[in-house]
């Protein structure tokens, strides 16, 4: 006996069965017996009913699609609706008019940086005019410090000729090995 009190032998050669397993046969097949008579007595009734149905949907199927057309009909008419339409095309048009005047403004701004740029060298190659009339010399030898430089001492790193996983052993990268070519003769 186990901890639930059911006696469980195994099958030995006298041919004995465990008594939880006849349960579950005898479960199974009642089951089975009930299901078979079910079908025996009200067969018929099923499958006419399977038919009627099947006949009701093939009927109701098309108006069905109809009512989904007619829906997405409605839905595509409010989707394009001239007066939404309008209001979208009204909206899009402001937003590319600010975008525009964004556009203008930052032209603006950058034809007068360039305008000041031009001035500047303008009065520069004056100077540059009046220095040598002056006898001082054509160009400054002394160039003048940009805000934008850094500091003379750091120089800016080379750019590296390839890359650090490079390996001319590793083949590929290129037409690879070509035999010379066969010419007879000579």
């Amino acid at each position: 006996m186990d901890d639930d009190g059911v006696t469980i032998h195994s099958e030995g050669e006298d041919g004995f069965v465990p008594e939880t397993k006849r349960n579950h046969t005898a479960f199974l097949s009642a089951l089975f017996d009930s299901g078979v008579e079910y079908l025996q007595q009200y067969g018929w009734f099923i499958l006419l009913g399977f038919l009627i149905l099947l006949y009701i949907k093939t009927k109701l199927d098309p108006k069905i699609r109809k009512l989904k057309s007619k829906a997405e009909d409605i839905s595509y008419q409010k989707k394009f609706d001239p007066d939404t339409t309008q209001r979208r095309l009204e909206a899009m048009e402001r937003a590319r008019m600010k975008l525009q005047e964004e556009h203008d403004a930052k032209a603006a701004m950058y034809a007068e940086l360039q305008k000041q740029k031009e001035e500047e060298k303008r009065k520069q190659k004056i100077e540059e005019w009046e220095n040598l009339q002056d006898g001082k010399g054509y160009r400054s030898k002394v160039k003048p410090k940009d805000e934008s430089s850094e500091s003379p001492g750091k120089l800016k790193p080379k750019p590296k000729l390839r890359q650090n996983d490079y390996n001319p052993l590793m083949g590929g990268g290129g037409p690879g090995y070509r035999p010379a070519r066969r010419t007879g003769g000579g």
